[in-house]
């Protein structure tokens, strides 16, 4: 009779079991049915966040561009000529240029951003000017300037800037400021 008893008490308990592990199942298909939409959620708000960064990349470049396009003098320097988003390849080498501004002996190449940070302008310095030369190889040999554009900059960005000897243009009311150290020919 105890034997049958504990029995009994197993084969319930195994039942208990099985009961609560469908309960699990059922639980763990509705928390997965739940990380999915979750999940398409955060991947939709990451979409809307790049398409804000971008179009605030675009208006910040608009707006350098509308200030820059038509000038036939910048800084002193005689504009001829000015091309906007100038995208070139030449073998490994690629590279898009946001704003340059060209003259029989001078070029001044111009990154736009929403806001400057350090690693732009070094990015400047070190790839966008070496790589100009590399893929304008017409223009190699002349003054090759450097100016760094954006909406928004730390005190720490504008004097490494000035520290590199680039222009530092910014936005100003309606008007387009532009602020220089002592800028260098690259």
């Amino acid at each position: 009779m105890a034997f049958k008893k504990e029995f009994e008490n197993l084969f319930r308990s195994f039942a208990e079991l099985r009961e609560q592990q469908a309960k699990l199942t059922d639980s763990q298909a509705c928390t997965d049915e739940q990380m999915k939409k979750t999940d398409k959620q955060i991947e939709k708000v990451f979409k809307e966040l790049g398409n804000i960064s971008n179009n605030n990349g675009a208006v910040a470049e608009d707006f350098f561009w509308n200030g820059l396009k038509n000038r036939k003098e910048f800084e002193g320097i005689t504009i001829d000529y000015s091309e906007r988003n100038t995208h070139r390849k030449l073998g490994k080498i690629e590279d898009e240029f946001d704003i340059i501004l060209y003259n029989g002996n001078s070029v001044i190449i111009i990154e736009t951003k929403y806001k400057v940070r350090l690693q732009d302008i070094e990015t400047l310095k070190d790839r966008k000017i070496p790589n100009f030369r590399q893929l304008f190889r017409e223009k190699a040999n002349q003054k090759i300037y450097g100016a760094i554009a954006g909406w928004n900059m730390t005190d720490e960005a504008i004097d490494f800037a000035k520290q590199e000897g680039f222009f530092i243009l910014s936005q100003s009311g309606d008007n387009l400021a532009i602020e220089k150290g002592e800028v260098k020919a690259y």
